[in-house]
């Protein structure tokens, strides 16, 4: 029997100052976050951080409630809906208790939360058996929202990181204005503070690693604040919904295929529920990541990858170093004019890039279909605005 080959003997280590003499020019990247991204990452002195325990995530479909049916025999794992109007009329049909519904707008109301406990009581199931969302906690006091969600499995804290985002903060600045909002909750909620009835709702854009990242980024960052507050539990939700910035009014079909990318990012990089943009080929996609990709069978598969570990702590350490100047300050509502301006500066810088093509998005600004003029698109179109 042959002896085993010992490779490491045949190649030694190398270090880093003899790797950066074969790369011929500066190939490190530069993000809008101020952030400096190597070519290359080596483990070095880090240590691989398993962030979240979870594998699996439930796949919500956002629809109108004559097709919440047919969303859920299409495979819809949570059902969301918008309500435009404070009154709603739940039809008969809707699955309480059976899977997680999502209720935000106007019609998420105390009202609505009662009305869905005396409907899943008449079906039999138990208050326990409610989960998902009754998003309340922007016209509600901190406590009065947490005291009508006991007993059941409903979220109606949210933390939503989409206003932010689509007024052009960077990843840095989205997650310092959601740490300092999850600050203010906890001043105001004091010690009856319960994490299982909060969530985060998180956009995901079209930059991958940094995508991931800044969901690790943000578990660490939230468990931080709560283990400030001497907050026992510190389960953290996150619902991960497509990025409205990126759509391409010009390209559509190109939008689709980003949204395979959001997909996978949302994914890795740890979200408890992702949002389909239909109940079709947005359900299909996310059932063909789950069941032919294999995403989810490990739980926080980006641990270990360098790349994503540097971008954690790098976006993690520089949105701490904001929220600390946003509790400096008084706390969101006193920097709130402070952070607008900061958030301006960076959607016109990125306004400038995309417009003189130095950052390249496919279908918008570059590569656009045959029928599209070849040009940048207008400043005052929908595509356009939202960079």
């Amino acid at each position: 029997m042959s002896e085993p080959l010992d490779l490491l003997s045949h190649f030694p280590p190398v270090a880093d100052q003899d790797w950066e003499k074969l790369i011929p020019e500066n190939l490190d990247w530069y993000p809008i976050e101020g952030l400096t991204v190597r070519p290359y990452y080596r483990r070095g002195k880090h240590t691989p951080k398993h962030i979240f325990s979870h594998r699996e995530w439930l796949i919500r479909a956002d629809v109108e409630m004559k097709d919440a049916v047919h969303a859920q025999l299409a495979g819809a794992e949570a059902l969301g809906f918008n309500l435009s109007e404070q009154k709603v009329k739940l039809p008969e049909d809707l699955p309480i208790g059976t899977i997680p519904l999502f209720f935000r707008g106007r019609g998420a109301t105390p009202k609505l939360l009662e009305t869905l406990r005396m409907r899943a009581a008449s079906k039999g199931y138990a208050p326990e058996e409610l989960r998902g969302a009754v998003d309340i906690s922007s016209e509600y006091p901190v406590c009065q929202a947490l005291d009508m969600a006991k007993g059941t499995r409903l979220w109606t804290l949210c933390i939503s990181l989409e206003p932010w985002h689509e007024q052009g903060a960077t990843h840095v600045q989205e997650l310092a204005c959601a740490l300092a909002q999850l600050s203010d909750l906890l001043a105001e909620a004091g010690s009856s503070f319960a994490t299982e009835h909060l969530y985060f709702t998180v956009p995901i854009g079209e930059r991958y690693l940094m995508d991931i990242a800044r969901l690790r980024a943000l578990r660490v960052g939230a468990a931080a604040v709560l283990d400030a507050y001497n907050v026992r539990s510190q389960k953290v939700n996150i619902v991960g919904v497509p990025s409205r910035r990126h759509e391409s009014a010009l390209d559509p079909e190109t939008h689709l295929i980003r949204q395979s990318l959001q997909c996978v990012a949302a994914i890795l990089g740890g979200c408890d529920v992702i949002v389909a943009p239909d109940a079709d080929l947005g359900l299909q996609m996310q059932q063909l990541m789950r069941y032919e990709g294999r995403l989810g069978v490990a739980a926080d598969a980006a641990a270990g990858a360098w790349i994503i570990e540097h971008l954690t702590d790098a976006l993690g350490a520089a949105s701490w170093q904001l929220f600390q100047q946003i509790e400096q300050t008084g706390g969101l509502d006193q920097s709130w004019h402070w952070i607008e301006e900061q958030i301006q500066q960076k959607r016109n810088q990125r306004n400038a890039a995309v417009h003189s093509g130095a950052d390249v998005v496919v279908g918008v600004n570059t590569y656009l279909a045959p029928e599209m003029p070849e040009a940048a698109p207008d400043p005052h179109s929908r595509a356009a605005g939202w960079y």
